[in-house]
């Protein structure tokens, strides 16, 4: 028989943990999606022959299904970056066990290795593709003193929540689409977009991230969201969407054409990793 303090100590776990997850299994498949969509022949083939019949979107929730599983507690920093306000990704010294940023450099490094296993590779894979969608969710790249919004207690359409869940979830799920319906609403860029939005690197698209905390937090100093927070937060998270998932093909492709990394690049990576 389950007793009564075990209840109260589950019932306080759902109240003040962290949320494990990220943008909701409806986001991460919409930039999985996309990135699918922007693919060349030769990523396509790359991918094929790590992952067989599944598709992005099909393994672009496997980082946070595994999580049920402690043997890849290891993992778990990976999904997020701590950035105080006004300071940069290298202001302080990172987590040992590395962090969404110093991951995504690290599955990129992965793939492109040819000593790397098969098995290795579709792993870091997997990871690459969630940990872009983490990255460009606003509060994954958040201030560890709420845990990324995640103590920041609200109300969606009166119903207790938190700030990093409406974020990841709450927003998205409430246009009730279906991630291929989502993508085709989002999957749209004009020449200039295509030619812009992949510029830059894992730093940058972080630090886009970083720099929407005045919308995020923005509330009205409401403890009640509903539809005039959800019309404010609803084109950032899309613009974000749309940004990841286009992103994420880039970097696919010039790791299946092996296209050679700049200096700066290797530099950087190098950079990120003496950090940790």
């Amino acid at each position: 028989m389950i007793s009564k303090n075990s209840i109260l100590v589950c019932a306080l776990l759902l109240v003040v943990s962290p949320k494990a997850f990220s943008w909701g299994k409806t986001g991460h498949r919409v930039v999985a999606e996309i990135a699918q969509r922007h693919l060349d022949q030769a990523s396509k083939k790359g991918i094929k022959d790590l992952l067989g019949e599944d598709d992005l979107a099909r393994i672009a929730n496997y980082p946070d299904e595994i999580r049920s599983d402690r043997k890849y507690d290891y993992t778990g920093s990976w999904h997020y970056a701590s950035i105080p306000n006004d300071k940069t990704y290298f202001d302080q010294k990172r987590n040992k066990d590395g962090d969404v940023i110093e991951a995504l450099f690290r599955m990129d490094e992965t793939l492109r290795d040819p000593k790397k296993s098969k098995d290795d590779k579709a792993f870091a894979l997997k990871f690459l593709v969630h940990l872009m969608g983490d990255m460009h969710q606003p509060l994954h790249v958040g201030i560890a003193e709420d845990r990324g919004g995640n103590t920041v207690r609200v109300k969606w359409f009166k119903a207790e929540s938190n700030l990093h869940t409406i974020w990841d979830e709450s927003v998205i799920d409430f246009q009730q689409l279906s991630y291929t319906e989502y993508t085709a609403f989002l999957n749209h860029y004009t020449k200039d977009e295509l030619k812009e939005i992949p510029k830059g690197n894992f730093i940058d698209w972080a630090k886009e991230s970083q720099d929407l905390r005045s919308v995020v937090y923005d509330t009205g100093g409401s403890e009640n969201l509903s539809y005039e927070y959800g019309f404010k937060a609803k084109p950032v998270i899309e613009e974000r969407l749309r940004k990841a998932g286009l992103r994420l093909a880039t970097v696919l492709n010039n790791i299946f054409k092996k296209t050679k990394e700049d200096k700066s690049f290797v530099e950087l990576r190098q950079k990120v990793k003496d950090n940790i």
